[in-house]
């Protein structure tokens, strides 16, 4: 499934042993396993939802779209792009940019599609608007034949389903968006995709049997975020993840979302970025190596790339070496991870046996466990994000002053 060394973020001295058994962990792993428990939280609870068939009747479509912005959809989209990388049969509309929502749905056959519109609160701007394109789409067809599935809670978007008898699934209450890719939000759309949803459960059920363990050294998701925080505390206060396997920038950017918006309140957190080996070796190295000290690593590497194949080719001394695409790649990973270790840049790494369903679902619920931990460290509410409800009202004024009908 996957393995976690945290060897080299001791080894460059900054964080010890002592420091780790120096945090009360122990409270705040007690504190998230008794809102597990109780239900305060449910983002563990869903990974043992047993009722797939609710979704066996959204498959047989040759376009899959997914409308959604943040927790709606970036998990969705970690999932597809991963696994099913060669694929092309999924669009997803996660901006209110307009060249990237008409260059979609200017090319798909609507009538030979299942959209999804995805929004816990039924009100998300970006959401509500493109579906009002989509409407505005299908309006000029003389007969839809595709299927809308609304996958809501409440607000506009539950109404307009409710009028016009669209499905509607639910999300349960105590599981935030960002928490989310378990629940319909993403085994809905994926399902619908061709993938193996039971074994996303699978892995992430096989994750949370580690995450249950109070031996700190056998729970990878409490280990990881207690270094964490060690280097936050110690002014490294930006995660980078950097991954060996280009198919999972989209888990990078998901894990952007699930780590700023839980963690970042009251002037703490950390910062995440997202880095993609080896290219970024090419760009952002030289700052990680030598520029501010401000950075802990973690790599994400493969034992075994689902493509590969032998090359022979002439070294820079003109010899002849011959080995495997996928040894390039992992010496290039190794010897950034002993440069960056000799330099005195903490790292550590995650490996997965390769990219594919149970391996995906064990590293997002580690994610999810590892910032439930952090957010018991900090003390902070890590389920909610009251900082950005004051962009929503004011971008909901501006819109209103540009409404084209409140001019006439």
């Amino acid at each position: 499934m996957l393995s976690y060394d945290y060897e080299n973020a001791l080894r460059v001295g900054e964080v010890s042993f002592e420091d780790i058994n120096g945090v009360d962990f122990t409270s705040a792993y007690s504190r998230l396993m008794e809102k597990l428990d109780n239900g305060v939280v449910g983002f563990r609870d869903v990974i043992y939802n047993e009722n797939l068939d609710e979704y066996k009747f959204f498959n047989g479509y040759k376009n899959v779209v997914v409308v959604g912005m943040g927790g709606s959809i970036l998990g969705t989209m970690a999932i597809y792009y991963a696994v099913s990388a060669f694929k092309n049969n999924a669009y997803f509309i996660d901006n209110s940019d307009p060249e990237k929502t008409l260059s979609i749905l200017n090319k798909i056959d609507l009538n030979d599609s299942i959209i999804y519109i995805v929004s816990k609160s039924g009100n998300t701007l970006e959401t509500l608007v493109n579906y009002y394109l989509i409407k505005k789409k299908i309006g000029k067809l003389n007969s839809f034949k595709g299927k809308i599935v609304f996958i809501t809670n409440d607000g506009k978007l539950k109404r307009e389903a409710e009028k016009n008898n669209y499905e509607i699934l639910s999300i349960p209450e105590n599981v935030p968006g960002r928490f989310s890719v378990f629940t319909a939000v993403g085994l809905a759309p994926l399902y619908s995709l061709g993938t193996d949803i039971s074994k996303i459960l699978k892995g992430a059920r096989e994750m949370d049997k580690l995450c249950r363990n109070e031996d700190i050294l056998k729970n990878p998701a409490l280990l990881n975020g207690v270094i964490h925080y060690l280097y936050d505390k110690k002014g490294r206060d930006i995660s980078v993840i950097m991954s060996y396997i280009e198919s999972l920038r989209y888990f990078g950017e998901w894990c952007k979302q699930l780590i700023g918006e839980s963690l970042g309140k009251r002037g703490e957190g950390i910062t995440p970025l997202l880095s993609i080996g080896a290219k970024d070796q090419h760009s952002l190295l030289q700052l990680y190596m030598d520029g501010k000290k401000d950075k802990i690593i973690t790599f994400i590497v493969p034992k075994k790339y689902r493509l590969d194949e032998e090359i022979v080719f002439e070294d820079i001394d003109d010899k002849e070496v011959c080995c495997m695409l996928s040894d390039i790649i992992k010496c290039e990973q190794e010897a950034t991870e002993i440069a960056l270790t000799n330099n005195g840049i903490p790292n550590v790494k995650i490996t997965i046996d390769e990219v594919n369903e149970e391996a995906l679902g064990a590293l997002m619920y580690m994610y999810e466990m590892q910032v439930g931990f952090m957010g018991e460290l900090y003390n902070l509410n890590t389920y909610n994000q009251p900082a950005v409800e004051g962009e929503k009202k004011i971008c909901w004024e501006l819109i209103k002053k540009c409404d084209r009908y409140g001019s006439k």
